[in-house]
């Protein structure tokens, strides 16, 4: 099952990436994280959600192609938000642009968590305990368990040829 929302204590520390990124200072956090800003699909109003950056690729010197996962699944409000169409944008170190967003399929899902599993199996662990409620291993069964709970985004940059951006 997915994670259920952060209380207030951990809510406040996920919101520290968005204060640092609304003063410039973004580029500390390395790359690690962006900010992804959308539109509420009931609301109206503009969100901002810091959120880790599970794989990046790119060419040298442009902007890369970014992924991120939805770890309370397909009812996290940032994910229905994003692939619900309306205005999305990305702040990452010291850029900002207007994505092209792809949600992933179930098999995508699958490969970015073996791959984010291989370069970080702290975090991995973490990830498979909050929402499958036990080790996050190498299984492919397990890994096709947790590819089906949780949700992820491919953010593409403007300009980037879709089908090179796998």
């Amino acid at each position: 099952m997915p994670t259920e929302k952060p209380g207030p204590v951990a809510s406040f520390l996920y919101r520290a990436p968005v204060a640092l990124y609304r003063a410039r200072l973004g580029w500390i956090l390395g790359g690690h994280f962006l900010v992804l800003t959308t539109t509420g699909r009931k609301s109206g109003r503009t969100r901002r959600t810091a959120l880790e950056v599970a794989r990046r690729a790119g060419e040298p010197g442009k902007l890369p192609t970014l992924w991120v996962v939805a770890s309370r699944g397909r009812h996290t409000d940032w994910y229905a938000n994003a692939v619900a169409g309306g205005p999305t944008r990305v702040t990452w170190k010291t850029h900002t642009f207007t994505p092209q967003v792809h949600a992933l399929d179930p098999t995508e899902r699958a490969d970015l968590l073996a791959d984010y599993q291989r370069r970080h199996p702290r975090a991995a662990a973490m990830l498979g305990s909050a929402v499958l409620g036990g080790e996050f291993t190498a299984d492919p069964d397990q890994l096709q368990r947790l590819a089906a709970e949780l949700r992820a985004l491919r953010l593409d940059p403007p300009g980037t040829d879709v089908a090179t951006a796998r």
